[in-house]
Parts: C-alpha cells; sequence; structure tokens
C-alpha cells in the first residue's frame, strides 16, 4: 500500500518506537516515518494519554488530507489526534482483539472503555473498513458503529502473490510438516495443536508440528521457559522468530491455525495460500473466509483438539492430496486476497480519486 501510495501523495507511516531497520525500509519505499510512543499491549491510561498529546504535536505539522489508522489505538487515539478541519480519516479494524474478551471485574472494566473509546471515535470518522461481517456486525450490536454509518468488509490487507511465491512443486513428502505461525498465546490454538499432536502420535510416527512466531506479552502469552520445554517434549518443533517466513513456509507441507483469538483476517493463513499450502483452521469469524471446506483445506470447531486432529489425519493418510489442496489456495488466494486487487478497494473505498 505504501508503495502504491507514494506514486500520488506524499505520505507518512506512523507506528510505535520505530526501529533503525524498519525506518530504513520504509524511507526506501519513498514515505517518511513517524516513530509515537503508544505500547501495544499496555494499558496504563497516562501512558497512553501521554502518547496521544506527543502524536498531536507530531501530525500537526503535517496537516495531512487523508488518514487510515488500523489495529486498536490508532484508531481509538491516532484518529483523534489527527482530526483536523476538512480532512478525511478512515478506521480499518483487523479483529476485535483481545479487550472484549477479558474475564472478571478487570475484564469487564476493559471492555467498558474500550466499547466508549471505539464508539466515541467511530462517531465521527469518514468510513469504517472491516475484515470480516462478522466484526460489522459485533460493532454495530455493542452500539459502536452506527447503523448509517459508512463502511465496508474488506476481506483481509492482501498478499502480496510474486513476493510470497512457492518453488517449484515437491515431490510427495515421506515426513509430512504442519506448520503453525503467529505470535505465541494460547487464543492462536497452541494448547490443542500441541494435544491434537499427542493423540496423533499414538498411530503416526511420519509427521512433525513447527511453531514460528514471538512471546509475546500479552495475557496468553506463552513463555520463553513453556516454549522451550515444547521444543524437548518432541511435541513441536520451535523454529524461533524470523523477519522472512518463506524458507519455513516453503518446506513445510500443511499449514495450520486453530485460533480462537479475534481475529481481523490472519494474515499469515493468506501468505500460506499465495505459498500453495492446504489450510486447517477454525470455524471462526476471519479464519472461515479463508477456507472452501474439502477443497483447500478444513475448518475446525475452536479448542477441539480431537477435530483438529482428525484433520490433520486426513493429510498423513492422503498425502497425495497436499498438492492438490494447495493449488487450490493459491487460486483462492489469487481471486481474493491479491494484494492488489485489496489495495484498489481500499483506495476507493477512501475515495482518493484515480490513484
Amino acid at each position: 500500500m505504501l508503495r502504491h501510495l507514494v506514486e500520488s501523495f506524499d505520505v507518512y507511516a506512523a507506528a510505535p518506537y520505530i526501529d533503525d531497520l524498519t525506518r530504513e525500509k520504509v524511507e526506501q519505499i519513498g514515505a517518511i516515518c513517524i516513530s509515537t510512543e503508544f505500547e501495544r499491549t499496555g494499558i496504563n491510561p497516562i501512558k497512553d494519554i501521554k502518547a496521544y498529546f506527543r502524536f498531536k504535536e507530531q501530525v500537526k505539522s503535517i496537516r495531512p488530507d487523508y488518514v487510515l489508522a488500523y489495529t486498536i489505538k490508532p484508531v481509538i487515539f491516532g484518529l483523534r489526534a489527527a482530526r483536523m478541519n476538512k480532512n478525511k480519516r478512515f478506521a480499518l479494524i483487523t479483529g476485535r482483539g483481545s479487550g472484549f474478551e477479558g474475564a472478571g471485574l478487570k475484564g469487564w472494566l476493559v471492555k467498558t472503555i474500550v466499547t466508549a473509546l471505539y464508539s466515541n471515535t467511530l462517531k465521527s470518522v469518514d468510513g469504517v473498513i472491516f475484515q470480516n461481517q462478522n466484526d460489522k456486525a459485533f460493532f454495530q450490536s455493542q452500539g459502536i458503529l452506527k447503523r448509517h454509518a459508512v463502511s465496508e468488509v474488506i476481506e483481509g490487507t492482501g498478499v502480496d502473490m510474486d513476493h510470497y511465491m512457492a518453488k517449484a512443486s515437491k515431490d510427495e513428502p515421506k515426513v509430512i510438516r504442519f506448520l503453525f505461525i503467529a505470535r505465541l498465546i494460547k487464543e492462536k490454538g497452541i494448547p490443542e495443536l500441541l494435544e491434537a499432536a499427542r493423540l496423533l502420535k499414538k498411530k503416526y510416527d511420519n509427521f512433525e508440528v513447527q511453531l514460528l512466531g514471538w512471546v509475546d506479552a500479552n495475557p496468553g502469552g506463552i513463555s520463553q521457559q513453556e516454549i522451550e520445554e515444547i521444543h524437548k517434549s518432541g511435541l513441536a518443533s520451535y523454529l524461533g522468530v524470523t523477519d522472512d517466513i518463506r524458507p519455513a513456509m516453503d518446506a513445510a507441507d500443511v499449514f495450520v491455525l486453530p485460533t480462537y483469538y479475534n481475529e481481523g483476517l490472519p494474515r499469515t493463513i493468506q501468505e500460506a495460500m499465495a505459498m500453495k499450502k492446504p489450510i486447517i483452521t477454525t470455524d471462526h469469524p476471519g479464519c472461515r473466509e479463508t477456507v472452501e471446506e474439502g477443497v483447500n483445506g478444513f475448518l475446525v470447531p475452536v479448542r477441539d483438539s480431537v477435530k483438529l486432529a482428525e484433520a490433520m489425519s486426513y493429510f498423513l493418510d492422503k498425502p497425495e492430496q497436499i498438492i492438490k489442496m494447495g493449488e487450490e489456495s493459491f487460486k483462492l488466494a489469487s481471486e481474493k486476497f491479491d494484494v492488489h486487487k485489496i489495495n484498489k478497494r481500499i483506495v476507493k473505498f477512501m475515495d482518493l480519486g484515480d490513484v
């Protein structure tokens, strides 16, 4: 999107605590970086208020004509800070996140505050983009999004089909690798995936479960020590972290993400589809949009390790289906998730003209 926009606009990209490598990459594209002070997982209101006023000062000198914000804090705080005369502001909701799911008094309090902040911000924006229909319906049912508000569902932020290109087709694998890529939090379905692996090991010895992702400070995060114990147990191999998932994806056979997190539309699934991998994921908002059942993969119920194991066993019993279903994933990604098609839809929604 940045590459697309810099051809017609002066583009500024704002994000928290931008490191030197990221700044270099973004500036090579032609955009100008603004490093904000928001903490992604923090819930300290004093810090957020300070970061808000800091960003408000940063954006004053830019006086943007258009603002597109995505993820919760940029939407709630960034769009408010960037509100100026006659500019147009748009929110991209990339899933509900954990703010609506907490239990107990603390969970209720966080949900109440998040709902109020979202409502206050979205009532004055020019448009809201959702990544799945369920999230739009939820925001409307909670009164966060008014029925007359301008909104649209655009599935995902898209994937660069040229960048995420699979190598030449492989032979039928002898050891089948199931690859999981996500932040290492329980809500992404890691406990269920490990239990499914445990069940499968009673019958099969020709498979491997691989985990790729970073330890996250989220309340549901799995610690580094726990990951190391999982790796030692033999239930799954931990591949660490990377800024390029393509080698791991190319070496894998099936992509699996048994998430029950409040997803928008998981980017890793789109990347896996572009790289011709069958998909096993949950029948969950944002995930079900990526699978045609039995064509390019399978949907399983959330928190159901038995059904997950059954879906995985399909490829152990019928490895010849891996290449076939992978090709179907590629076709579906080309039709629905090609980044150039998604960008055109976003640009049209924001009424940016002939860009």
